[in-house]
Order: structure tokens, then C-alpha cells, then sequence
């Protein structure tokens, strides 16, 4: 009778000292975006200076196997247990544990850290508490094309990638479901990101909109966007047009300057054949009043 006597005062002591040390979790879920940073936090009592040789700290991720994410034993840290997913991305704040805080940074969060964390504080007494992570990867960035293939029908495609997998929805301008139209195909990469294509071949006039939704149900989100037939084909139209302006002005400017600099010297050429005939005649006039005047003085020397 004696030990299990002893056995049961010390259980009830030791389940008294534990209520006397109580881990808090001021939150308890924690949503970030895909590639951001997160940092999640616990609460235990100091009471007074804090004795880091006293103080243990342990954040566990639970999954079907628990992964160790940070250890802090009797005051120092310890990475040998640490699981390869969070190698490089955890910090600990340790000057926040001054203040009775354990907080735990994850950076470039990936789709694969979400889940349950349980935050264990040994100092005096122990206790933990579990906070869920929750990561998303919106559909903020969708690509598109507007392709005619003849006969007034055209392929209009939307692509974007996000998580978890979204639903592409199709309307057009008076907001008609076109979606039982269109097809659709998810890829999924290394990152565990949804590549989310969506096609949809359609017959319609010039100068028409139309839109594609991506709907992401689990976080109730959508991103739209908007297709437009009549800026497609007058931007071709407008680059074919720009090119043929610009073929012609320089064919303008190569023939401008080809006949300009013809003309200049059939001009020079015409320049130079005007003068020398009018310089021969001056210079032929000259000599003849020069013997005519030559003639005339020994005439009239001999009068005299």
C-alpha cells in the first residue's frame, strides 16, 4: 500500500506543478501566402530573469511521421535532429524568450509546411500547445491568347498556377456559361503547384469579350480575366500595317536620295558644259580686238 501511495502524491504534485506552468497560443491558426514568411508563437511564464541553462524549447510538426523543426535544449540548440524540409528556413527569436515568448520563424514557406505544429516549453514545469499553419497560393498571375483559326473562329486560352487546384470558369459578354465548352488540364510541378490550362474554341464576331474565372473554392477565391477578339486582331493588323509604313518610307528615302543625288550631278554636268563655250568665245573676242587694235597703231605710225 505504501508505494502506490507515494505514487499517487507524486502524480498529484506533479500534475500541480504543471498547472502552475501553462503554455499559451496567443493564435491559433496562421494563413500565409506560398514563398512568404511566417512566424508563429507560444507563451510560458518567466517569473523573473529568465535561466536559459533551465530552458528547453521544441516545435514539432505533426505529420504521419513528426518531423522535429527546432530544438532548444537546456539553453542550446541543437540541428542534428532537425527534419531536411525546414534545414535553412527556421529561426527561433531567442531574444523574445526573455519575455516568456518562443517564436518560431519559417521563411520561403512551401505547400508542404502546412499542417499542425506543437510548441513544448520545458522550464520548471512543462506544457505545450498546438497552432495549425495553412498555406495558399492564389491565382493572382493568369496568362492568356486569342488565336483565330480560320472561318470566324477563334481558340482563346487562359493559364495560371496556384493552389489547391481551381476551377476555370468561362463567360462571355452577356455573361453566359460557356464552360461545358472549354477544356481544361492541371499539371502539377516539384513545388506542388497546380499549372492550371484552360482552352476554349469558340465561333464569334469581331468585337467580342470574354472572360475566364479561376475559382479557387477552398479558400473562396477567384481571379478573372479578360479576352478581347476585336484588340487581338487589330493589334496584328496593326503590326502588319506598322511594318508595310515603315517598308515603304524607307524605300521613299533610299529613291528620295538616289534621285536627289542624280539630279545634282546631271545639274553640274550641265553647269560645266554652259561655261566653256562662253569662255572660248570671250577669250576668241579678245584676241581678234587685239589684233584688230594692233593693226590700227602701225597704221597710223606709218601716216605719221
Amino acid at each position: 500500500m505504501e508505494k502506490p501511495l507515494l505514487l499517487y502524491i507524486f502524480l498529484f504534485y506533479w500534475h500541480f506543478l504543471n498547472a502552475l506552468f501553462t503554455v499559451e497560443a496567443p493564435q491559433s491558426l496562421y494563413t500565409v501566402e506560398y514563398g512568404n514568411n511566417v512566424t508563429m508563437e507560444c507563451t510560458f511564464p518567466v517569473n523573473g530573469k529568465l535561466k536559459f541553462r533551465d530552458l528547453s524549447v521544441s516545435w514539432e510538426k505533426k505529420d504521419d511521421l513528426k518531423k522535429q523543426v527546432y530544438v532548444l535544449l537546456k539553453g542550446e540548440e541543437d540541428f542534428k535532429s532537425q527534419h531536411s524540409d525546414f534545414k535553412g528556413r527556421i529561426k527561433l527569436l531567442k531574444e523574445k524568450l526573455n519575455l516568456g515568448q518562443s517564436l518560431l520563424q519559417i521563411t520561403n514557406v512551401k505547400l508542404r509546411d502546412a499542417g499542425f505544429y506543437r510548441c513544448l516549453i520545458g522550464y520548471g514545469g512543462a506544457d505545450y500547445k498546438t497552432v495549425n499553419l495553412k498555406v495558399k497560393a492564389p491565382y493572382r498571375t493568369i496568362s492568356q491568347g486569342v488565336v483565330s483559326i480560320g472561318d470566324n473562329t477563334w481558340k482563346l486560352t487562359c493559364q495560371s498556377e496556384g493552389y489547391p487546384r481551381a476551377e476555370v470558369i468561362w463567360r462571355n459578354r452577356e455573361y453566359e456559361d460557356l464552360t461545358d465548352k472549354a477544356n481544361t488540364s492541371y499539371e502539377t510541378g516539384s513545388d506542388q503547384l497546380y499549372r492550371v490550362t484552360s482552352t476554349l474554341t469558340i465561333k464569334s464576331r469581331i468585337d467580342e469579350n470574354f472572360y475566364c474565372i479561376f475559382w479557387n473554392k477552398e479558400l473562396q477565391e477567384n481571379t478573372s480575366a479578360i479576352l478581347h477578339i476585336a484588340d487581338s486582331a487589330d493589334s496584328v493588323h496593326r503590326t502588319e500595317s506598322r511594318r508595310f509604313v515603315r517598308a515603304v518610307l524607307v524605300m521613299t528615302a533610299i529613291f528620295g536620295s538616289v534621285l536627289l543625288f542624280m539630279l545634282c550631278i546631271r545639274k553640274a554636268r550641265a553647269s560645266k558644259d554652259h561655261r566653256t563655250p562662253v569662255a572660248s568665245s570671250s577669250i576668241a573676242r579678245l584676241s581678234k580686238d587685239k589684233d584688230t587694235y594692233g593693226y590700227r597703231d602701225a597704221a597710223l605710225k606709218r601716216m605719221n
